[in-house]
């Protein structure tokens, strides 16, 4: 019989090896390069906040990175000349070698208090909000020279340096001083005159009480008489409709304790009337206004006593 060729039997089985040792790298560099494609071309973006620009590019290179453009923007709480935010932002998956965007702390924004002093108080306010501040609380104080409704001084004053948002006071003119006449008991057209020329506006309240003043004269006044106020303010004006009238209580035959005690009860103020029959008495016998009649509240009530 024929004898086997063996090394035609090696070389096949050589072939078959090398056959699958190449279609082992062919699959092998497939999945390389379908990785390559997937993830192996990206990283991510390294956490970069609160690093110095300094230190945020050192860190970027080390991931394979660029660092982009730097912008710079205000911050209340991250420390000047550290980052602020990135783009992308830390986390995110980015090619290898692309760059990316750091934004820097400046620090809080600062702006200069503007001079409003003599400004009105509208155009204050617009020229605080125009400037990054807000309107503060607003007091009102007299001023000799500054005219009503002007700004007298600002807190913090002008070219103070305050943080964006910082509200600014306003102390605002009244304007000059006036000392408010007492007219209470006067007639309206005078009071009204005096009023007036002493600089201030008057209006007449619409209600009318009773006081020791006659009807139609001025009972109450509002600020009061003696005040001061601001020139070309307004005085309320109150008429009065004339004392009230109570009923006089009889107390003739009363011991004198009470009938000055019925008497002030009734709101009357007490008078005793002894002469010389009276001294040592203590009944009433008389009195000025006899029991049952209407007399004005607060008014005095003579008692004569035997």
């Amino acid at each position: 019989p024929p004898v086997p060729d063996r090394r035609r039997g090696g070389r096949r089985s050589r072939r078959g090896l090398l056959t699958l040792v190449v279609a082992v790298l062919i699959v092998f560099g497939a999945g390389a390069g379908v990785w390559y494609i997937n993830s192996g071309q990206f990283t991510k973006v390294p956490p970069l906040l609160s690093k110095t620009e300094a230190q945020a590019t050192a860190r970027l290179k080390e991931a394979g990175l660029d660092v982009g453009s730097v912008e710079h923007a205000y911050s209340d709480t991250v420390k000047r000349g550290t980052v602020i935010s990135t783009d992308p932002a830390a986390g995110k998956r980015i090619r290898s070698n692309d760059s990316v965007t750091l934004t820097v702390s400046d620090g809080p924004e600062t702006v200069s208090v503007p001079d409003v002093q003599g400004r009105t108080l509208a155009r204050a306010r617009s020229l605080l909000t125009a400037d990054g501040l807000a309107p503060g609380m607003v007091t009102r104080e007299f001023s000799e020279d500054v005219p009503k409704g002007s700004v007298i001084s600002s807190d913090p004053g002008a070219g103070s340096k305050r943080h964006a948002g910082t509200a600014i006071a306003l102390v605002v003119s009244k304007g000059a001083p006036v000392d408010v006449p007492d007219v209470t008991g006067d007639n309206l057209d005078e009071a009204r005159q005096e009023l007036q020329d002493a600089g201030l506006k008057v209006t007449v309240s619409a209600t009318e009480i009773n006081s020791e003043y006659d009807q139609g004269q001025v009972a109450q006044q509002t600020p009061a008489g003696d005040a001061q106020a601001a020139e070309g303010d307004t005085v309320t004006l109150t008429l009065s409709k004339g004392p009230e009238l109570v009923e006089v209580p009889n107390v003739v035959g009363a011991t004198v304790d009470d009938a000055t005690k019925l008497l002030e009860q009734s709101g009357f103020q007490v008078k005793e009337n002894r002469g010389l029959l009276g001294l040592f008495g203590d009944t009433v016998k008389k009195q000025s206004v006899d029991a049952g009649e209407q007399a004005p509240k607060g008014s005095t009530i003579t008692i004569t006593i035997r």
